[in-house]
C-alpha cells in the first residue's frame, strides 16, 4: 500500500510497492467516504487526475476550493484503512470491471444525466452508444398477457438490432430479457445489488445467459446485497441507458412509474402498452397514456418511431405466399387462428395442422388458447 515519509518542508514523499494505472487511482478516490460525484469533479478539475490527488500534499489539498477540512483529512488518511489494492485485485479475479465517471468506457448516455452514477461495476459488455436501446419494465406479478407482451417486444426489438435494457427482476423484466435472448440479440441488466450477486436467485440461468449475450452492471460495489432503497437508484440507470422506456404492466403505485418519471426528466421517450380498463395492472399504464405517454400496439410502432427497419422474414424460398403472409401477420402480435383462417381463406383444419407443425419446429408459439405469435 501507499507509504509516506514527512519531509522537513512539511510536504510528503510517496513510495509505492505496486505499479498502478489511473483506473486504480479513480477506484481508490471514489472509495473515500464522503466523496460524491461533485467532490470528485472538484478534485479532478483541480488536479487533473486521480493519481495527482493520491500524491497531493496537505498544502495542495488546502488550496482546493470547496473542499471541507473533514474531506481533506479523509483523503489524507484513507489509503491505510481501505485496503483498496486487495479490493481491486478481488474485482479482477471475479471478472468485474470498474468504470469511474472519468473512464473513457463510461457510457455517454449516463454522462449527460443531471445525477449520473459516479462509477459503474460491470460484468460482460456495455450497451453500444451507436445503437438504439429501449428499456422494458413492468410488474413483477405480471399476468400471462403481460409476460407474452414483454417477451414478444423483447424478441422483436432485439431482432431488429435494438439493445434491450431491463432490471432482471421477476415478471416483465425477466421476460423482456428472455425474449431478447431468444432472438439472438443483445440485452443488458441493471441490478439493485452488486453485479456478482444474482438477484433474484431463481434467475441464475437468465443471469448467465445475459452475460454471454450482453452485460450486467450496477453502481453498487461488489458483494452488496439487494435492498428496497437501491431500486429507485437502479431505475434511473435503466432509463438513462435507453432512448426510450416501454411500460408493459404497472399498478397505480409502482416502481415502473418511478422509472417513467426518471425517463421523462432525462428527456427519454415513454411508451406504454394499453391495458383493459378496470384491471389492477393496467391502471398505471393507462394513466401514463392520459398524461401523454406514447401508446404502442406492436413492436413495429417503436421501430417505426425510431426509423429502424424491421427484420425481414428470411424464410425458405420454397414457402408459398400464403405461408409467408401468415408468418408476417404473426410477427406483429398474437393472432387468433380464426382470424388467420378468415384473412387467408384457409380452412381451419389445414391451418391448425400447419400451425402445429410450425410450433414443433419452433417457428411459432401459442401464447394462449388459439392465439399464435411468431
Amino acid at each position: 500500500m501507499k507509504q509516506e515519509r514527512e519531509l522537513a518542508s512539511g510536504e510528503r514523499e510517496w513510495r509505492e510497492p505496486h505499479s498502478r494505472n489511473e483506473s486504480w487511482y479513480l477506484f481508490w478516490l471514489s472509495g473515500v467516504p464522503g466523496i460524491g460525484l461533485r467532490t470528485l469533479q472538484k478534485l479532478m478539475g483541480r488536479f487533473g487526475s486521480a493519481e495527482a490527488v493520491y500524491r497531493a500534499s496537505r498544502r495542495e489539498l488546502e488550496k482546493t476550493a470547496g473542499l471541507s477540512a473533514a474531506c481533506r483529512e479523509r483523503i489524507l488518511s484513507w489509503d491505510g484503512r481501505c485496503g483498496a489494492q486487495g479490493e481491486w485485485e478481488e474485482l479482477r479475479e471475479k471478472g468485474i470491471r470498474y468504470l469511474s465517471f472519468y473512464n473513457e468506457e463510461y457510457p455517454r448516455r449516463l454522462k449527460a444525466l443531471c445525477d449520473p452514477p459516479k462509477h459503474l461495476y460491470v460484468r460482460g459488455g456495455l450497451p453500444e452508444a451507436s445503437r438504439h436501446s429501449v428499456g422494458i419494465i413492468g410488474a413483477r406479478d405480471c399476468t400471462i398477457y403481460g409476460r407474452d407482451m414483454a417477451r414478444l417486444f423483447g424478441y422483436r426489438l432485439a431482432e431488429a438490432g435494438v439493445q434491450v435494457i431491463s432490471g432482471m427482476a421477476r415478471g416483465i423484466d425477466g421476460w423482456a430479457h428472455q425474449g431478447a435472448l431468444e432472438s439472438g440479440g443483445s440485452t443488458y441488466a441493471v441490478l439493485g445489488c452488486g453485479v456478482d450477486i444474482c438477484y433474484p436467485s431463481v434467475h441464475k440461468r437468465l443471469y448467465d445467459s445475459i452475460l454471454r449475450r450482453g452485460g450486467i452492471l450496477s453502481e453498487l460495489p461488489a458483494g452488496t446485497g439487494a435492498r428496497a432503497g437501491f431500486f429507485p437508484m437502479r431505475n434511473r440507470i435503466i432509463s438513462g441507458l435507453s432512448d426510450g422506456v416501454l411500460i408493459v404492466e404497472a399498478r397505480e403505485k409502482s416502481g415502473s412509474l418511478i422509472t417513467a418519471d426518471a425517463a421523462l426528466e432525462q428527456g427519454r421517450d415513454v411508451f406504454v402498452i394499453p391495458g383493459r380498463i378496470g384491471d389492477e395492472l393496467s391502471v398505471g399504464c393507462n394513466r401514463l397514456i392520459r398524461q401523454g405517454a406514447v401508446p404502442v400496439l406492436s413492436p413495429s410502432d417503436i421501430l417505426e418511431y425510431y426509423g429502424i427497419p424491421e427484420q425481414e422474414i428470411s424464410e425458405n424460398k420454397n414457402f408459398q405466399s400464403w405461408e409467408r403472409e401468415i408468418l408476417h401477420m404473426l410477427a406483429q402480435q398474437p393472432v387468433h387462428m380464426s382470424e388467420l383462417a378468415q384473412r387467408t381463406g384457409m380452412c381451419q383444419t389445414d391451418l391448425m395442422r400447419k400451425l402445429a407443425r410450425w410450433k414443433k419446429e419452433g417457428r411459432v408459439r401459442e401464447v394462449s388458447r388459439g392465439y399464435f405469435v411468431r
